[in-house]
Order: C-alpha cells, then sequence, then structure tokens
C-alpha cells in the first residue's frame, strides 16, 4: 500500500499538500492579507472610533492584534509541519468523527454557509449605497438583491478554484485595495479637518478599552484558529506562522485606524460611507468590491474544506453548494424576506466554539505530544497517509472543547482569549490526567483510505 493518499476531493482537501506545490513566505503573507481586508475590518474600525480616542484607539488595535498575532502563529506552525489543513489535523486531538463534528459544526456552516451569506448581503447592500451616492439613483444590477447574489457568484467562482484561485485574487486585488484604502482615507481625514483634528476628537459613545480590545480579538479569532488552512502550502514550517503574524499585526491596526478615523471625524459608520459622506464613492466602490471578494471566497473555501473532511465529496463541488445557498440567502435577505438579526445571533454563539479548538489544538501539538508522548520531533507528532490509525473519538479533545465554549462567557476578560485558555488547559488536564491514570480517553478505532478519508 502506498503511504501517499490520492487527492480525490480537489485542492487536497483531505490528504498532505505535496512538496512540490509548496508555496513562499511571502506568497502566504498576500494569501493571509487578502483575507484581513474587508467591510468588517473596517467596519470594527469604526466602531472603535465611535468610543476612542485616536490613541485609544490605536493601542486597542494594536494589542488585540498582537494576541491575534501569537495564537495564530502558532497554530499556523502547525500547518507548516503536517502540511495538512485545520480538519485533517484535528483528527488527531478530537478523533476521526470528533474531527467531522467539530469542522463542519463551526467551519462549514458558521463560515462556509452563515458568515459568507451575511458577508455577501453586506457586499450587496453597501453597494447599493455607494451606488446611489455615485449615481444618484441605483440601477438594478447594483441594487441590493442584485448585488448580493452576483457578488456571492464571483465569491463562489474564485472559491471553486482552490488556494491558486484565492491566492491569483490577492495578488491582485491587495495593492489595488491598500491603494485605494490609502489615497482615499488620506484625502477624506484631510477634507474632515486633518489628522490635526483626529487627534484631539472626542468619540461620540466612548466605551472601555478592554471592550475594545475584546472586540479586536473577537473579531478575527476564527482566522487565527484556522491558519492551517493556508499555512500548509509553506515552504518551511515557520513561514506561514511569521506571513500571518506579519500582516495581522503590521496591516490590521492600520486598517482599523483608517476606518476608525474616518468615523471619529464625520457620523458614518463605516469607512465605505465615511467616504462616500465625504465625496469620494469611488474609492469605497473599489474598497467594497475587493475587499469583500478576497475575504469572503476564503469563508467558501475554509467552509469546503471542512465538509470535505466529513463528506465523500469533491472541494469545488462542496463550494459551489454553499454558494448557491449562501447567494440565495443573502439576495432574500437583501430584498427584506427576513433579518439577519437571528442569523447573526446564532452564529456569534456557534463562533463561541471556534477559539477553543485553537486551544485544544496548540495544547495537544505542543505540550501532550511532546513532554506526555515524547514526540520531540515537531514533523512526526501527527502522522497522515493509507493505513494511519485514528481514533473515532478523543473524548478529552471533545469535552475540553465543549466545556470551554459554554465556561468562557462567565469569565471576566476577552471572551474569545478566556475560550482559547480555558480550551488549552482543560485539554491537559483531562488527556494528561486520564493517561496518567491508566484511562482510556480515545475510543474506537478509524483506519484512513487511499482517498484520504
Amino acid at each position: 500500500m502506498s503511504n501517499r493518499s490520492h487527492d480525490s476531493y480537489g485542492d487536497y482537501a483531505v490528504v498532505q499538500v505535496p512538496k512540490d506545490q509548496l508555496k513562499s513566505a511571502f506568497g502566504l503573507f498576500l494569501v493571509y492579507t487578502g483575507v484581513l481586508i474587508c467591510i468588517a475590518v473596517i467596519w470594527g474600525g469604526g466602531a472603535l472610533g465611535n468610543g476612542l480616542t485616536f490613541y485609544d484607539m490605536m493601542k486597542a488595535s494594536v494589542l488585540g492584534s498582537l494576541i491575534l498575532g501569537i495564537i495564530g502563529f502558532f497554530t499556523a506552525k502547525i500547518g507548516g509541519h503536517t502540511r495538512a489543513s485545520t480538519y485533517v489535523i484535528l483528527r488527531h486531538s478530537f478523533g476521526r468523527v470528533g474531527s467531522m463534528w467539530a469542522g463542519a459544526a463551526v467551519s462549514g456552516i458558521a463560515c462556509g454557509i452563515g458568515w459568507f451569506f451575511i458577508q455577501a448581503w453586506l457586499f450587496g447592500t453597501v453597494f447599493s449605497t455607494i451606488a446611489k451616492e455615485l449615481w444618484g439613483s441605483v440601477p438594478f444590477w447594483a441594487s441590493a438583491p442584485a448585488a448580493s447574489l452576483w457578488g456571492a457568484v464571483l465569491m463562489t467562482l474564485s472559491a471553486a478554484f482552490g488556494y491558486k484561485g484565492i491566492a491569483f485574487l490577492s495578488y491582485l486585488a491587495v495593492p489595488l485595495f491598500l491603494i485605494a484604502l490609502g489615497g482615499g482615507s488620506y484625502a477624506a481625514i484631510t477634507e474632515a479637518g486633518g489628522f490635526a483634528a483626529a487627534l484631539v476628537a472626542q468619540p461620540a459613545n466612548p466605551m472601555p478599552f478592554a471592550g475594545a480590545v475584546t472586540a479586536v480579538v473577537g473579531m478575527y479569532i476564527a482566522g487565527a484558529t484556522i491558519t492551517s488552512d493556508i499555512s500548509r502550502y509553506s515552504e518551511k514550517p515557520n513561514d506561514g506562522g511569521w506571513a500571518w503574524f506579519w500582516q495581522v499585526v503590521l496591516l490590521q491596526p492600520v486598517l482599523m485606524l483608517a476606518g476608525g478615523t474616518l468615523t471619529l471625524l464625520t457620523p458614518a459608520s463605516d469607512v465605505a460611507q465615511a467616504m462616500a459622506h465625504l465625496g469620494i464613492g469611488l474609492g469605497a466602490l473599489v474598497l467594497i468590491i475587493f475587499g469583500q471578494w478576497t475575504t469572503n471566497d476564503n469563508n467558501l473555501y475554509n467552509g469546503a474544506l471542512a465538509f470535505a473532511n466529513t463528506f465523500r465529496v469533491k472541494k469545488a463541488t462542496m463550494t459551489i453548494i454553499m454558494g448557491f445557498i449562501g447567494a440565495v440567502l443573502a439576495s432574500m435577505t437583501a430584498a427584506g424576506f427576513f433579518g439577519t438579526d437571528p442569523f447573526i445571533n446564532f452564529l456569534t454563539q456557534l463562533g463561541r466554539f471556534l477559539p477553543p479548538i485553537a486551544g485544544v489544538l496548540l495544547a495537544d501539538f505542543y505540550v501532550f505530544k511532546p513532554y506526555k508522548l515524547g514526540k520531540k520531533n515537531a514533523d512526526e507528532r501527527y502522522t497522515f497517509g493509507p493505513g494511519t490509525r485514528y481514533s473515532r473519538y478523543n473524548v478529552a479533545g471533545m469535552a475540553a472543547w465543549i466545556l470551554a465554549g459554554l465556561l468562557a462567557p462567565s469569565i471576566p476578560g476577552i471572551v474569545a482569549l478566556n475560550s482559547v485558555l480555558l480550551g488549552f488547559v482543560l485539554y491537559l488536564v483531562l488527556a494528561w490526567g486520564a493517561s496518567a491514570m491508566n484511562l482510556k480517553y480515545e475510543v474506537g478505532t478509524w483506519i484512513e483510505g487511499e482517498d484520504g478519508f
């Protein structure tokens, strides 16, 4: 039997990325940056501008981004060592069936369908608003329902091409986005009174500093958890980790400050509307198109990888199915068939259970495997390929995951960070304790087949 699985489902969804397909650190940096640049991050910066002074906004965005950078560095490094997606990696700390549940519920449903359709709806809604500012009226193709639909289709197409598709789009869109953001923000801030005015401006609705840091961390903790979906293409184990770290630590504060400064100086709630308010609508349009496109195709990409670990369906097929569902939901929402609040509330609750996955994964890979099981070589801690034996359920991993998600909101501090730390500690207590007492914490057996499933 060969020790290398066949890529039966496309884009190495459930098998290791071959060494001849690995990419440079700079290429990974651009892909991660393509995920980062979106309306949601700048809108988050706008929320900070409504509640903090310029200096407090800068400190909150830098501190929150640093926390995300550190967590994401270590999760991405695991992908660099294993060359496997997050959901395949989880087979060791959650069990084979456990990884199906964790990946499908949290990334497949939350990212692949839920946040994809919410972001597509947001794209259509803001696109329609900017179109009206530019042209005075909104043609049908630019209306919120229509733009949500064709925007979702474009995002689906690039995601269907897999890593190559999102990488190509990121290489093209990231420079254009940053030029539009930089030039548009500078012009808009100058129009609104300049940086001198921003330094002394007072927020309309002051918010606690700790709450601001919580918002920054919570906004992107999902990305820090599933970094291996991209870092699995790393030429060197650390490349993906550093690519993630520098893009989030250097660029996220800049993006948030751009949005926050504009909302600090104008009555608008996000940078696109603020630029439109100041008469710079074309730059806002570029931000909307490229920002949402490069982020939302990654939502589908990650969701499809999660479902490919659960169902025997080609990743491209799953991407198209999820994209179709998301496009219809986004268009119907924009048309007023139902509100988004129930969905956002559901996704927010589900999102509580994504950060603990990072905690469990970090505890298993960096502490339990090397110091309890003696697997010191990072490249040998997790093995994959035909004939690999996994437990069906890792009870310690699944219990730590669920308990951390339930308990995190009741502990003071940053909820998303609490859940990561709880997942980390609970897994070590449960797995180490069970191992020390010779108790069985892994149940059943699953043997990997030739197709990686």
